[in-house]
């Protein structure tokens, strides 16, 4: 299943310096396959099976609420507030370390979705300012594109970052990000806020319908907004197609297929 706002599309016209990139992390850039970014910050074999049970608990519980849609917006961002608290409390119980976390990542935990490092490599090679918001946990994002020789100027960051002290966890830095409340609101630099200014298109690409808040609305007309549903296809199809311009499915579902769309709509 794929569907496509022919419409809207027609109006946007890219060219190699008149857009930017904003997208969201965990089952977007990586695969359906991949851990989460919160997953992945815990080598079981350092914290235990029981680390690992509660850790799987609780997201039994919440995972189901993120992607119902038939939830009102103040019920799930109550669960929302909830599952993210609950998760940051859980990492400070178990006393995360610098050290394992970057010994979890050695591990591999995380994997690309189909096209996505080369999409980020182009991306650099073009210089297109590339924004990634999440409601993970950036170091981790940084960790991992890092590795894989994907983390260059002109990409930014926005995630839930740990800050350690003496190799110990401290805090998590500013506002609390989940996935009711993504948004660049107040988050970006002064300088990356001049430059997708002078942009007269935007790429917005995301697994969740909340994703497209990331862009305010007076933003998304002149944004090409890309859905990867990954979950309860039959359930949330309308969902997405009224919210997203392109929803993408099964195979297409690749950053290969968003390189193609970006090229189509190129002058």
């Amino acid at each position: 299943m794929r569907y496509t706002n022919h419409e809207k599309l027609k109006k946007i016209q890219l060219d190699q310096t008149n857009y930017y990139i904003v997208l969201d992390f965990d089952k977007t850039l990586t695969s359906t396959e991949s851990l989460d970014s919160w997953m992945a910050v815990l080598d079981f074999e350092i914290y235990g099976e029981t680390c690992r049970k509660e850790m799987q608990k609780i997201n039994a519980k919440y995972a189901p609420i993120e992607i119902d849609y038939t939830l009102t917006k103040e019920e799930k961002e109550k669960y929302m507030t909830e599952w993210y608290a609950k998760s940051m409390d859980f990492l400070y119980e178990y006393q995360l370390t610098d050290t394992n976390l970057k010994k979890a990542l050695q591990k591999k935990p995380l994997k690309f979705r189909k096209g996505a490092k080369e999409f980020l490599q182009k991306s650099q090679q073009n210089n297109i300012p590339v924004i990634i918001l999440s409601a993970g946990i950036g170091n981790v994002i940084q960790e991992f594109l890092e590795e894989q020789n994907c983390y260059s100027s002109n990409i930014y960051i926005i995630s839930n970052f740990i800050e350690f002290e003496k190799d110990k966890m401290q805090k998590f830095n500013k506002t609390l990000i989940h996935s009711m409340n993504k948004n660049l609101k107040g988050r970006l630099p002064q300088a990356i806020q001049e430059t997708i200014a002078k942009k007269d298109y935007a790429i917005l690409c995301g697994d969740l319908i909340e994703d497209i808040q990331m862009l305010p609305k007076e933003k998304q007309q002149s944004t090409m907004m890309i859905g990867f549903l990954n979950d309860n296809l039959e359930q949330n199809w309308d969902h997405y197609k009224e919210n997203y311009d392109i929803v993408l499915t099964e195979e297409d579902a690749n950053f290969q297929e968003v390189e193609r769309i970006i090229e189509e709509r190129k002058r």
